[in-house]
């Protein structure tokens, strides 16, 4: 400590104002306190340290007792990162697929409905932030769901199921959630599998066959995809995702979407414009596909006007045909076909 005020005694200076006083052999010979001197720094140092160790040492006994070594390597540990709402989409989608299968292991399917397992499928995992962890599976949430599809195609997404002749096709409560499964092979039209998990919390997943591999009539299963129909899908997904949260209740301005997407058995696929060969994409983007699935991500407010959704169509879908030997297609024409769907003119 450094003195605080000067010490006089009979006009002599003992103690002088701001010294540090240490005791010390160097002023002469002998133990005794004197002004601190250079070579005594190293001394002042080592035992400021040594105190400051028993202090450290002090508080950690006193806040740390009864831990061993292990409970505190893990105190040190890092927190893992919190999830990104793709990061959650993702889950979805993963949880969706297990589902799936299960669901499919319940049913006796014909030779027909088996093969159809082997085509090409895409998947969606729709994540509503924030999330209604005490919401429970009801029918008044089914009716929301059913009754808000804004159904801009004639087999729109997440379809209202409970319409279904078939009692095995109509939604069941499993795991907190509605899920459906349906099941159709049309050899002369257009067969179709769709498998749905409908969480109350703010969590959707739909698996489903491309609508590519289910017209056998038209093309065979397998070799093609087409990017205009494609484009006209996952746009319809984005806008009834919407619809969904809005109808529900969520507050546009205080609620983000995520979306993630993954289409499967891709490889050896043309990208073609077999379903309108007049279309303004005519075969220019005829790329082949050579990895086997490939996934998307993104996210948005819910506050997003449809007219401002072709730049997320766009992003979730051109991974998708830059796997076809690097295709694109221009965001002018993606924002036109958008437009197609929200206006009800796809043909």
């Amino acid at each position: 400590m450094a003195a605080k005020r000067e010490l006089q005694d009979a006009g002599r200076t003992l103690i002088k104002s701001g010294a540090i006083y240490f005791r010390t052999l160097a002023a002469n010979g002998t133990p005794s306190t004197s002004e601190a001197r250079p070579s005594d720094w190293a001394d002042i140092m080592e035992i400021c340290f040594d105190n400051r160790e028993a202090d450290v040492g002090r508080f950690l006994r006193r806040h740390f007792a009864g831990l061993d070594i292990s409970s505190l390597i893990r105190l040190a540990e890092p927190a893992p990162p919190v999830p990104t709402l793709c990061d959650r989409a993702v889950e979805v989608l993963n949880k969706g697929v297990v589902a799936f299968n299960d669901s499919i292991k319940m049913r006796n399917l014909s030779p027909a409905e088996e093969r159809m397992l082997s085509y090409g499928f895409w998947s969606i995992g729709l994540v509503i932030d924030p999330p209604r962890l005490d919401a429970l599976p009801s029918q008044d949430f089914l009716a929301t769901i059913g009754s808000s599809n804004p159904s801009y195609t004639g087999w729109p997404p997440w379809m209202d199921a409970r319409l279904f002749a078939d009692p095995e096709s109509r939604p069941k409560v499993l795991s907190g959630a509605f899920e459906f499964l349906v099941i159709s092979s049309v050899s002369d039209f257009s067969s179709h599998v769709d498998f749905a998990r409908l969480d109350p919390k703010g969590e959707f997943f739909l698996h489903r066959l491309l609508q590519d591999d289910g017209v056998a009539s038209r093309v065979a299963p397998g070799k093609v995809m087409d990017p205009q129909l494609m484009i006209y899908r996952v746009a319809e997904v984005l806008a009834v995702g919407i619809a969904f949260a809005k109808a529900l209740g969520w507050v546009p301005d205080q609620t983000q979407l995520g979306f993630a997407f993954r289409w499967q058995g891709l490889k050896g696929r043309t990208l073609t414009t077999w379903a309108n060969p007049f279309s303004d994409l005519g075969n220019v983007y005829a790329g082949k596909a050579h990895d086997q699935a490939v996934e998307s991500c993104v996210q948005f407010s819910l506050d997003t006007p449809l007219s401002a959704l072709s730049q997320f169509v766009n992003a979730a879908t051109k991974r998708l045909f830059a796997t076809f030997d690097g295709s694109t297609i221009p965001l002018r024409t993606v924002d036109d076909l958008v437009n197609r769907v929200f206006a009800r003119r796809l043909a």
